[in-house]
């Protein structure tokens, strides 16, 4: 018997039925299981830091990236499983490690104990575990954010599309907003670039492949490997930018662009040559602006629940655990 702690998160564009507190009891009756709804972020932290030292053996996340931000925050190094249930909008995290909104799967994949240890990528002392970077893609998570938290109307159509959510405000953007980049230092031992000072309309951190659920921006990243990739975007017009974007969203690499740099490395420091900050977002959650911004990697920093194509049944699960693995 396992102890457990569910996490929902109402607000999530999902919003799954599935992921409802019986449900879930339903299917882990064995387990001694707490579910959560906490009301406030000081709040959900307080319940994680409780879950650290009364022994809770693995948390249950309900909703999106950026639920899953808020949680795995104070799980970083600690001995404590996650599992994702997905019920956001893009996915990106649940997608990475095969996982669906079936609570009978998640069950499976539950009792099969398949889990692996994955690095978090430390932004100022913040930890993101899928995708990020500053820029147009900073500048769309912004605007569903905020266009999700206002309309009621905008939220329902995200139920509605789901993923397509981000391709649909991004292409908003670059057809109706003025092109613009921003000037940069980029500080890395690994970097490629003959002049650190760049101008760039995009910066993308990335702990795996895709980002919104189709921008396949970094082919072949994994995120348990010690390093981190950067894409580094150098179009200075909005043509060329706009047809690098959407050879990734068709999950084309575009490799002939000259204007597209990529490179893996564990350190990075990003400096503003702006008169303005740096405004980041990482799981899709927008961080504090700075001006200037070190991203380094925590290897095997997280252990997470995941299913990759391993057999549900394994030669590890006792007899009683047969009928609940079927």
């Amino acid at each position: 018997m396992a102890k457990i702690s569910v996490y929902l998160n109402s607000n999530s564009s999902q919003g799954d039925s599935s992921f409802r507190a019986e449900e879930l009891k339903k299917f882990f009756f064995r387990h001694e299981m707490q579910v959560k709804s906490p009301r406030s972020i000081e709040e959900l932290n307080q319940q994680l830091h409780d879950d650290v030292q009364n022994g809770t053996q693995y948390v249950f996340a309900a909703g999106g990236d950026g639920t899953m931000n808020a949680v795995s925050q104070s799980l970083v190094d600690k001995n404590i499983k996650l599992m994702i249930l997905p019920a956001g909008t893009a996915n990106d995290f649940a997608k990475e490690l095969g996982l669906t909104n079936n609570l009978k799967k998640i069950t499976q994949i539950f009792n099969a104990q398949t889990t692996k240890k994955i690095d978090a990528i430390n932004v100022n002392g913040r930890f993101m575990m899928t995708n990020g970077g500053i820029g147009m893609a900073c500048e769309v998570a912004a605007t569903v954010d905020r266009m999700r938290k206002q309309s009621l109307l905008f939220k329902k159509m995200m139920k509605t599309i789901g993923k397509e959510t981000y391709s649909l405000v991004y292409a908003q953007k670059m057809l109706t907003k003025p092109y613009h980049a921003r000037r940069v230092f980029i500080q890395s031992k690994d970097s490629p670039l003959l002049d650190p000072r760049v101008s760039t309309p995009m910066i993308l951190i990335n702990n795996q492949e895709f980002i919104g659920g189709k921008f396949q921006v970094a082919p072949k990243t994994l995120n348990d490997d010690g390093k981190f990739n950067v894409t580094i975007f150098l179009h200075q017009n909005r043509m060329d930018f706009l047809k690098c974007t959407l050879m990734m969203m068709q999950g084309k690499c575009p490799t002939d662009d000259k204007n597209l740099i990529s490179f893996e490395t564990d350190d990075l420091s990003l400096l503003s040559l702006d008169d303005k900050p740096l405004t980041f977002f990482g799981d899709g959650e927008i961080f504090p602006e700075q001006k200037e911004m070190h991203i380094s990697i925590r290897p095997q920093a997280l252990e997470v629940c995941s299913y990759k194509g391993e057999s549900m049944l394994c030669a590890s699960h006792s007899l009683d655990k047969i009928d609940m693995i079927q």
